[in-house]
Order: structure tokens, then C-alpha cells, then sequence
């Protein structure tokens, strides 16, 4: 099995977990206009930050990720930062359907499976790029973002299909604080089980 195929499968099976879980739990925050509060706008605070760094670095990379090494942009703020706006798109997800074993879980088993790809993508872009890919490693960090390194060039070319994937990444997104509301309405009227709630 190839690296491409490795990693989108194994991200692909935690993520289907994560929904599996959204689906069959319920709400399971403590009753409060503030914990609501909290939740909610801490989730779509999340999402919005998370899709923006997703796109952002999109349009930087496209289809390019084992061609190019980009260094500017979003890549000169951290080396990851497709995989960091995707962590922050998983908690913003946990939090917009007031969940806190989706929250723990997404901090047991989303993260460090990402922390595993990021690593298994480093070593194979290691591989690639060589001594160029090392320098950009010690001058970048992995997935916490230093903003005193940035700097991007004055023009940039970007790819349609680019572009289209941006999209297809946004409406995604935007599909979630809706999703959550449907799911918790059909709970309430008994048309989805809860399995399990804390």
C-alpha cells in the first residue's frame, strides 16, 4: 500500500468513528445557557479558524505536496498546517454537538493519529526533498504555529482543481452546526437512538 493510500485510510477510519460517535451519542454537556454558550461558540470559533488555515494552505500547496516544498504562507508559519486547521475542524466539530466523549475523543484518538501521519509524511517528504526538507525543518515548527517566521512571496500561482477542492472543504464545514441541530432534534423525537450518553 502506498503512503497516500496508508494515510487516507487511517484518517479516514478515525474520522468515520467520530461521526459513528456523533450520530449514536447524546448531547452530553452540563444544563446551562453558559455551557451552551460556551460550546457552541467555542465550536464554530473552531471551525471557522480551522477551515480558514485549511483553505489558506490549499491554495498554497494544491496538489503539489510531493512536487514542491512550499515554505511560505501558512507553510512558513508551521509545516502542517493542512493537518493543524484539520485538528481544529475535529474539536469545533466535538464542541457544535455539545459532546464531551466526542471532545475526548478527538483529543485521545484524533490528534495523536494525526500527530502519527504528520510524522510518517515527514519521513517520506524527508525522502523526497533531502537536505532542503531537514532546513526547512529547523528553521519551521511541526504544528504550533510561530508567527515571527512568516513571509510569502508577492505572487502566487494556484491550481483550479485547487480552488475546487477549497470549496468542497468549505461547504463541508459549513454543514456541521446544522448537522449537529438536526441530529440532536431527531434524538429528541426518538427517530435516532442514543446508544450511549454521559
Amino acid at each position: 500500500m502506498s503512503f497516500r493510500k496508508l494515510r487516507v485510510t487511517l484518517l479516514r477510519a478515525v474520522l468515520g468513528i467520530f461521526v459513528v460517535l456523533a450520530l449514536v451519542m447524546g448531547k452530553s454537556r452540563p444544563e446551562s445557557i453558559w455551557a451552551d454558550f460556551a460550546f457552541r461558540w467555542g465550536g464554530y470559533f473552531l471551525l471557522l479558524a480551522g477551515t480558514g488555515l485549511r483553505l489558506w494552505s490549499i491554495l498554497y500547496v494544491g496538489s503539489r505536496k510531493s512536487r514542491v516544498l512550499v515554505t511560505h504562507g501558512p507553510y512558513s508559519l508551521c509545516r502542517n498546517p493542512l493537518y493543524l486547521g484539520t485538528t481544529l475542524v475535529v474539536l469545533g466539530t466535538a464542541l457544535c454537538f455539545e459532546n464531551i466523549p466526542m471532545c475526548a475523543y478527538a483529543l485521545g484518538i484524533v490528534i495523536p493519529v494525526h500527530l502519527l501521519v504528520v510524522s510518517l509524511e515527514e519521513r517520506h517528504l524527508g525522502a523526497i526533498f533531502g537536505d532542503e526538507y531537514r532546513q526547512y525543518c529547523r528553521s519551521t515548527p511541526r504544528l504550533v504555529p510561530r508567527f515571527a517566521g512568516f513571509h510569502q512571496e508577492d505572487q502566487m500561482t494556484v491550481e483550479v482543481s485547487s480552488l475546487r477542492r477549497a470549496a468542497i472543504d468549505s461547504l463541508g464545514v459549513m454543514i456541521i452546526p446544522p448537522a449537529g441541530q438536526l441530529v440532536e432534534i431527531l434524538q429528541h423525537a426518538k427517530a435516532l437512538p442514543v446508544l450511549w450518553q454521559i
